[in-house]
């Protein structure tokens, strides 16, 4: 059997360990992991993991070029998708498309996890440590997370869910 041609600037295939897995942990809110990086695939898609404290979820927005899909692993989460309220469990995904407004929260009694795949990747690797360093540097303001969320192709647009 031949080999498969490769298309020009196609990614190269990866074997991604957890050595290789960047992390960054906000204390009693929520810890990103970076599984798959937009630059490991040449922009195709990015792969994120998130461990969610109960209670806690981001506010509501907007990926502006990107479509979003979660695939729930651990705990309970509610899932707002354009203004539609989804009670999420292991095994469950949701597809967020692009331009709409979404949220979630863990709203179980154990730290939830949830992985999501964004694409094409656009720059949300690049927001992670930046939200990180004004999470938990003491220095957030609505201001601040509003103006790199912008950067970053999204909108923040609302509060998180109650």
């Amino acid at each position: 059997m031949s080999e498969p041609v490769r298309r020009e600037g196609a990614p190269k295939p990866l074997h991604i360990t957890p050595s290789n897995i960047q992390t960054f942990e906000i204390p009693d809110f929520i810890t990103f992991r970076i599984l798959l990086s937009g630059n490991q695939t040449d922009g195709t898609l990015a792969i994120f993991e998130d461990d969610v404290h109960p209670g806690q979820g981001p506010a509501r927005h907007i990926h502006r070029d990107q479509d979003e899909t979660f695939f729930f692993l651990e705990g309970e989460f509610d899932v707002e998708i354009a203004g539609q309220r989804h009670h999420m469990k292991p095994g469950d995904v949701g597809f967020v498309p692009r331009g709409t407004v979404h949220a979630f929260k863990n709203v179980g009694s154990t730290v939830g996890k949830l992985r999501y795949i964004l694409s094409p990747a656009g720059t949300f690797e690049e927001f992670i440590p930046s939200i990180h360093a004004i999470l938990t540097d003491g220095t957030q303001s609505q201001d601040a997370i509003a103006g790199l969320a912008g950067k970053h192709g999204m909108e923040m647009v609302g509060p998180p869910l109650e």
